[in-house]
């Protein structure tokens, strides 16, 4: 959290606004390279991952390793890792640092994406995001969330209230080593402008778990 430090961030930032900390994450880029990815996906327990590209799911074969990763990114389809501490000694050790400091449940996402495309469109998430960019660079654009109800369309969240948000719109660009804070239910979109790792910790606090009737749809798929 520098240079301000944590308590600066719990009462200043978080839950209140974006935040972004450029090079204060440079701890975090020998956590997911392409070797951490190979050996995610290599796993011998079920990985839980996406395949999309431009807000879509793209059907195609599971990926079981880098070179797959890289055959889909040069068809401009990311991959996406979800639960990613369960597949890793590093990312564990990252998810139970961040729940005990902000106390919520905690998951740890993986992107793999390749420039000039976007994993989603406008949407926002039910959790605290952490991001920190490990190679590359991604383009965020974020906005305060003044007009969603959380309504359902099919089986998943309709985010097309986005289209009647006029909240102000902010951007950061992170290369590798910078971090952004994206606070809870936040609409935020993501443009990749080169090959690019980033990591996404998710925080759901306790309060809002206790609220919950579900899992809200997203949860564990819509971070950035």
């Amino acid at each position: 959290m520098a240079p301000h430090g944590l308590d600066w961030f719990r009462a200043r930032r978080f839950g209140r606004g974006p935040y972004a900390g450029a090079g204060s994450a440079a701890a975090a880029i020998p956590l997911l390279q392409r070797e951490t990815m190979d050996r995610v996906l290599r796993s011998p327990s079920p990985v839980d991952l996406m395949t999309v590209a431009a807000g879509q799911l793209v059907e195609t074969p599971a990926p079981r390793g880098w070179e797959d990763v890289q055959r889909l990114m040069g068809r401009g389809v990311s991959v996406v890792v979800r639960g990613g501490e369960a597949h890793d000694a590093g990312l564990r050790t990252l998810a139970d640092e961040f729940e005990a400091t902000f106390a919520g449940e905690t998951h740890v996402q993986l992107y793999a994406t390749p420039g000039g495309t976007n994993s989603y469109g406008w949407h926002y998430d039910f959790e605290d995001v952490f991001i920190a960019q490990t190679a590359g660079a991604k383009d965020y654009y974020f906005r305060a969330n003044t007009v969603a109800t959380d309504s359902v369309l099919g089986d998943a969240l309709d985010f097309t209230a986005i289209r009647r948000e006029t909240s102000p719109i902010f951007s950061a660009r992170l290369i590798a080593g910078d971090w952004l804070y994206i606070p809870a239910r936040w609409w935020h979109l993501v443009k990749c402008t080169e090959d690019a790792l980033s990591i996404s910790v998710g925080v759901m606090s306790l309060e809002a778990l206790a609220r919950a009737r579900r899992l809200p749809p997203g949860w564990f798929g819509l971070g950035s």
